[in-house]
């Protein structure tokens, strides 16, 4: 049974590691503590694997699956499978949800899919959100598993108290996680209760709104001087387990295009952390009823898939409420998450034996359900294997051409990106970060959604009206 993956290591230039980054991170700590007797797994240069035709067809023909450990690019292993004639599986991801560069990898690998490949998402949301939007996904070939808990501690720090209520946030300080959400309660809340609570957020920055003078002086108008708010720049994943000890209370009202588990509500629950959040994707399956809270949609509203966005709005009203209920506890979903290591192996192992997977049911809260029956996207028409074929001999020098670091071949490349982009901005913002590091795969949300540009894809979405 002989697995191989790309040896995923994350650029430490990076200034915070997201959940993608961590999830395959996590899966390549999971199979490099495998003894051999279970599986025989190899590591290889995913990069070397697409500019080394002898070195690709070492690592692939001698291979009962590959897994895809490289964001949204599995249709290039499928491609060269195709292309040298091999017969191994191939176990793919999804972990973003609406997304452009997600979006591409299903459009292209659709015509290459065969019977052993399956399709692994972290939630049963991001599940039927690809099956809503690429129905013959249906087929069954599709398993939740997210063996995120492989590298959480044996043992959390001390508990920390303090004189105030802690609201806790992990994660990016952006729109459309909502965290103007966020302060605009802390603000609500100490109006009612002065001095009661104080707001602790960690992460990296990503909207200018949300800057952390930003919110300093918006809570300076509205409720002067105080100690309200502290502000802590992103650190290593293995150093938040403090954090969520030292919170009352997280908030999560992320109502984002992007989410689909909200990996940080999954730590909550493991450090015994309540979490008062939006009743949007995998939240509605991963938290209490007592947590969620009602969301307000935009609806009508076209957004183009190239970009984060918030979809709506919380109920303040029902986060103030949760807050101060009785009701509020920790959730229990790091249970299930803690058996996903075992049921990765396993995973593996069957498609190495080349053993049909049993289809698992697909479960929906009504809230996700609505969601997804009022999604609409403006996708291409399918295609068919010869026009892939076509496209990926295109994309297979640009992938390469645009990691060619300090080269004259990698300005060339970004000369040309520039020319086509139909979003210079963000281009000229994926330069700008990618010169700050490796400029490889790690990258994430940069050159996956760089690449839509040269074959022209720019898939839209919007929520229809009888999402209530």
């Amino acid at each position: 049974m002989r697995i191989t993956l790309h040896d995923y290591v994350t650029d430490p230039l990076l200034t915070q590691k997201d959940g993608v980054n961590l999830a395959h991170e996590n899966i390549a700590t999971l199979l490099r503590g495998v003894g051999k007797e279970q599986l025989l797994v190899r590591f290889h240069d995913f990069n070397r694997i697409l500019t080394d035709q002898g070195y690709a067809l070492d690592v692939l023909s001698n291979t009962d699956c590959v897994v895809s450990n490289v964001g949204p690019h599995a249709h290039y292993y499928f491609y060269l499978r195709e292309r040298f004639d091999l017969d191994f599986r191939i176990l793919r991801d999804v972990r973003t949800a609406i997304w452009s560069s997600y979006l591409l990898q299903e459009h292209l690998c659709r015509p290459y899919l065969r019977d052993g490949d399956v399709l692994m998402v972290a939630s049963h949301y991001t599940r039927a959100i690809y099956e809503k939007l690429f129905p013959h996904l249906r087929s069954g070939n599709t398993v939740r598993c997210y063996p995120l808990t492989v590298e959480f501690p044996a043992e959390l720090p001390a508990r920390m108290q303090a004189s105030y209520f802690t609201l806790g946030y992990i994660g990016r300080l952006s729109e459309d996680k909502n965290f103007s959400d966020i302060v605009d309660l802390l603000v609500m809340m100490n109006k009612s209760q002065p001095g009661h609570y104080k707001l602790l957020a960690c992460g990296d920055i990503h909207s200018t709104s949300c800057h952390p003078d930003a919110v300093r002086a918006l809570i300076l108008d509205e409720l002067g001087e105080g100690d309200y708010f502290e502000y802590l720049p992103p650190r290593a994943n293995g150093h938040v387990w403090e954090l969520y000890r030292r919170f009352d209370a997280m908030l999560f009202p992320s109502t984002s295009n992007l989410e689909t588990l909200g990996r940080v509500l999954v730590e909550a629950s493991y450090a015994g952390v309540p979490v008062v959040c939006g009743d949007h994707a995998a939240a509605a399956e991963l938290m209490p009823s007592s947590s969620l809270c009602r969301v307000s949609y935009f609806t009508r509203k076209t957004f183009s898939a190239h970009f984060d966005h918030l979809l709506g709005r919380v109920d303040l009203d029902d986060m103030a409420k949760a807050l101060s209920g009785d009701d509020l506890r920790p959730a229990d979903c790091h249970l299930e998450y803690m058996a996903h290591a075992q049921k990765f192996t396993d995973l593996l192992s069957d498609m190495a034996m080349n053993r049909k997977l049993v289809p698992e049911q697909l479960t929906l809260t009504d809230s996700q359900q609505r969601f997804v029956e009022s999604l609409h996207a403006t996708l291409p028409d399918a295609l068919d294997k010869e026009t892939v074929d076509a496209l990926m001999a295109d994309l297979m020098p640009w992938i390469s051409g645009l990691q060619a670091r300090g080269t004259q071949i990698r300005k060339q490349y970004l000369d040309w990106l520039v020319s086509m982009s139909k979003h210079p901005a963000r281009t000229e913002g994926y330069i700008s970060t990618s010169a700050q590091t490796n400029a490889d795969l790690t990258c994430v949300g940069g050159i996956d959604i760089e690449l839509c540009h040269v074959i022209g894809f720019y898939p839209e979405f919007f929520l229809a009206d009888s999402l209530p």
